[in-house]
């Protein structure tokens, strides 16, 4: 962030006199859930079905409150979680401004030492100096602990004496560091095999056994007026050779013929190469499949991927997640303890960064690529692996997920535009609320605001006014003149289409509303 950005959040959130009121608004949607995943929800927590359903509000409505607060891009913000004892998002600032701007959007905040930013450069320093004294293969997992506001290294028992020495002699890096013993070692949770619903006829080839693996979410690539079927889920389930550009041959669990891998962070071996330090891939399904926005939940039935936020919206540290696979069936509920996560798997060969880890479910092999949602059906990610083979759930379970974003992301970045299917279908956004000016707007000051809106794919906002200033959030804002005529357009576009609406006021005068 420039000065020049950071000044204008310190004055606009410095207003004494401005009641912004976003806050009071971040529940912007009746959420319902499946009464399977409140037994799961309550029984994790050892709570009622109705103090689950009160928690899953309150999460929801943490979920949109970080969202808007991640929008902003606080110079000193060093992550956010859900408290649990007092159902609030908590936000983790190194600065009086950040302070300001986390409570006018009725979030709780919390005042640290350490930026987000410099916690990341310290982590990537401190694993890249252990790997180089220590070896390869001794770090098996880092994050960083924003409730801490430190880092957290895993290490291997046999080398947590060294790696102590290690911090002794170097104590350097500026930051809190905890050292712990990494449980075991881990590995994918198929062992690079996949899960209920496909079948990797390539590998087939070459390891025998069936190779199955679990589809993630309903994906089709847009071009123009011309889609293409398929979905995303684990690239270390499906490979694609980076030489040649022929990918996995994909046959359903009752072997019929499915579709190709397009697309893997996985190149085809052996042996095998991980790139990016991800675990995605899109897969094209034959004609005759019509892949659609749902879930298999088993025992929870069938699900629809949430149309509000394009059914991405982000879940914080502490809420709850449910996971679905082949093998194991679902739900299999429980808080996400941690993101950013970076691991090591198959005895350290292979490292995967930027993953969100979940403490007390389990995974089965077959579980691999199955999809991670909250009980308000927003996709958060895809199985990369955990405890193998622990079904049924135990509190010693964990399991890793990469984020769907992610994958998404990757995907649209190497193959044009690729659009996660939700109930909202191919159309473009629409939104349930936008008000200019925000009533809180103070003397010479406008506010505009856009609420949850409804998409499907990869979903942009602008903002573009007759007094110079844009924006690519949720929010827009500037000065104005006494009796000048401000005119704001806000403009959603996705795949499909673009949606626009223009808002002329005066420009507030006077005091707030």
């Amino acid at each position: 962030m420039n000065r020049k950005t950071t000044t204008l959040l310190a004055s606009f959130f410095g207003m004494a006199a401005m009641s912004y009121s976003i806050a009071a608004r971040s529940s912007e949607t009746s959420q319902q859930y499946d009464p399977k995943v409140l037994a799961q929800v309550a029984a994790f927590y050892g709570i009622s079905e109705g103090a689950a359903i009160v928690r899953l509000d309150k999460e929801y409505e943490a979920s949109v409150q970080a969202r808007r607060i991640e929008e902003l891009q606080l110079p000193g913000y060093a992550g956010l979680w859900f408290d649990a004892p007092t159902l609030a998002l908590h936000v983790a600032v190194s600065g009086d401004a950040d302070v300001e701007a986390v409570e006018e959007l009725g979030a709780t905040p919390v005042r640290v030492a350490h930026a987000l930013t410099e916690l990341d450069r310290a982590r990537e320093n401190l694993t890249d100096a252990m790997d180089s004294a220590l070896g390869a293969g001794v770090v098996r997992e880092s994050y960083v602990d924003v409730q801490a506001n430190g880092l957290v290294v895993g290490v291997t028992a046999e080398s947590m004496a060294q790696a102590s020495e290690f911090l002794r002699a170097h104590p350097d890096f500026g930051v809190p560091v905890q050292l712990v013993t990494a449980r075991e070692d881990v590995d994918f949770s198929s062992n690079l095999y996949g899960a209920d619903g496909t079948r990797n006829h390539t590998w087939e080839g070459v390891y025998g056994g069936s190779q199955p693996c679990s589809a993630g979410a309903s994906a089709e690539r847009v071009s123009g007026s011309s889609y293409t079927a398929g979905y995303v889920t684990a690239g270390h389930c499906n490979s694609v050779s980076r030489s040649t550009g022929v990918g996995d041959i994909i046959h359903t669990s009752g072997d019929a013929s499915l579709g190709q891998a397009v697309w893997s962070s996985f190149d085809i071996g052996p042996p095998y190469k991980v790139y990016n330090n991800e675990d995605g891939a899109w897969v094209q399904t034959n004609a005759g499949w019509t892949p659609q926005p749902k879930i298999n939940g088993y025992s929870s039935g069938t699900l629809t991927v949430s149309a509000t936020w394009a059914g991405t919206l982000e879940a914080p540290v502490g809420t709850t997640a449910c996971r679905y696979g082949g093998t194991s069936g679902g739900p299999h509920c429980a808080a996400i303890s941690t993101k950013n996560v970076t691991a090591c798997f198959t005895g350290c060969t292979i490292t995967i960064k930027g993953l969100s880890k979940v403490n007390g479910i389990c995974t089965n092999a077959g579980d691999s690529g199955g999809p991670l949602i909250t009980p308000a059906n927003q996709v958060q990610g895809t199985d990369t692996g955990g405890t193998l083979n622990s079904c049924p759930d135990s509190s010693t379970d964990y399991v890793y997920f990469q984020p769907i974003t992610t994958t998404l992301n990757r995907a649209n970045s190497v193959l044009g535009a690729v659009a996660m299917l939700t109930s909202h279908g191919r159309s473009a956004p629409t939104f349930s609320v936008m008000t200019c000016p925000d009533p809180g707007s103070a003397s010479g000051h406008f506010i505009c605001f856009v609420g949850a809106y409804d998409s499907q794919g990869k979903t942009t906002m602008s903002w573009p006014t007759n007094t110079g200033k844009t924006s690519t959030t949720s929010t827009v804002s500037g000065s104005c003149a006494q009796n000048q005529t401000v005119i704001v357009t806000l403009s959603l576009a996705n795949p499909y289409g673009t949606t626009t609406s223009t808002k002329s006021f005066l420009c507030p005068w006077g005091p707030p509303v």
